[in-house]
């Protein structure tokens, strides 16, 4: 299954808790990309364009320079070293009023990088060129996890922190090789870990944003039955559990597990079985948790498949328990996946 480019983008927009940002760019300009590098270079171009239109971002930075007079910090020992004061200067150190802030120059340097990339779609590469040249005077700035922690934005500058995720995926999905100098781009949906990260994410905050569901309230973690006799080395020996969504309200208690599987059926004993090791997980969350957690509505399981060769549909009883296994089709309509979704957790 190769899921549209349509579909990664709303994917993102979702595990990122940025919908309201999903009109960053039209929909319907993405029809066309079949490749998740040039999704990206066309929302960090149309992003960039309208930080601009609304104005960009600015903040203080620290400047050391000789001048004629007096401004801010005089650093005496540099103006002893360098004899200024005989030529009638003074090395101050003040903070000034710039665009060039470590925001803007990440933005600068992705869509550079984007501009390495000899297969960039010829029209997204026009955007990421005009926008590059529209960041004119912000400067090139090698991009690496620490610059990105770096970056502090108020509540007022969720655009930012939206084109800000879309660089740090650029960055974790730039490939050199380090002989040839080549560059190239890893597509997202040939990681297996990420896409299985991305997928997580996705149905926690699709459930958090779209039903009246308390997902994940107090945490994910749950709690061994009677395990309370047991010094504390061997407590620390266990394992911990923790379910990937969690989902409660008045009258139901759902726990879920998202699992991105290449195929989500396992060839057992001549025919297909869902996977034991699944199974057998989820049915330690229900027994568990129930335990430690009596008090409200029996709790159910879900195991949450994305389809790839056939649907998936089954509901079953273990020890008092439901539990459903479902697949949803991310390779449909965003629209239909929004209905299966929400119908996933109604019935």
């Amino acid at each position: 299954m190769k899921i549209p480019i349509t579909n990664i983008y709303y994917l993102l927009c979702y595990a990122w808790r940025h919908m309201e940002e999903s009109d960053v760019v039209s929909v319907s300009d993405l029809g066309q990309m079949g490749r998740v590098h040039d999704l990206l270079g066309h929302v960090l171009a149309e992003g960039t364009f309208q930080l601009v239109r609304r104005g960009l971002d600015r903040g203080y930075i620290e400047v050391r320079e000789d001048l004629a007079g007096i401004r801010g910090k005089l650093e005496i020992g540099e103006i002893a070293k360098r004899a200024l004061r005989a030529r009638g200067r003074a090395a101050c150190l003040f903070e000034e009023l710039s665009y060039d802030v470590p925001h803007n120059q990440i933005l600068r340097s992705t869509l550079r990088v984007l501009l390495r990339l000899p297969d960039l779609d010829r029209r997204v590469r026009r955007e990421v060129r005009s926008a590059f040249q529209k960041l004119e005077g912000i400067s090139i700035v090698r991009v690496d996890r620490q610059l990105f922690r770096r970056v502090q934005l108020d509540r007022n500058r969720s655009r930012y922190r939206f084109l800000l995720a879309i660089c740090e995926l650029v960055h974790d999905s730039f490939l050199v090789d380090e002989r040839t100098g080549d560059v190239r781009f890893r597509d997202l949906r040939d990681d297996y870990e990420r896409m299985a990260a991305l997928f997580e994410d996705f149905v926690q905050e699709f459930y958090r944003r779209e039903t009246d569901y308390r997902v994940n309230e107090g945490g994910r973690r749950i709690h061994w039955m009677d395990a309370d006799g047991i010094t504390d080395r061997d407590r620390s020996l266990i394992p911990w559990m923790q379910a990937d969504v969690l989902l409660e309200r008045e009258g139901r208690r759902i726990i879920l597990d998202a699992k991105f599987y290449g195929k989500a059926l396992a060839e057992r004993w001549g025919g297909e079985r869902l996977h034991s090791g699944n199974l057998y997980q989820l049915l330690a969350y229900l027994r568990n948790r129930q335990a430690t957690m009596p008090d409200g509505p029996k709790h159910e399981g879900m195991l949450l498949y994305p389809v790839v060769d056939r649907p998936i549909d089954a509901d079953i009883r273990l020890e008092g328990f439901r539990i459903r296994a479902r697949g949803i089709d991310l390779s449909q309509d965003w629209r239909r996946i929004r209905e299966d979704m929400l119908a996933f957790v109604e019935a």
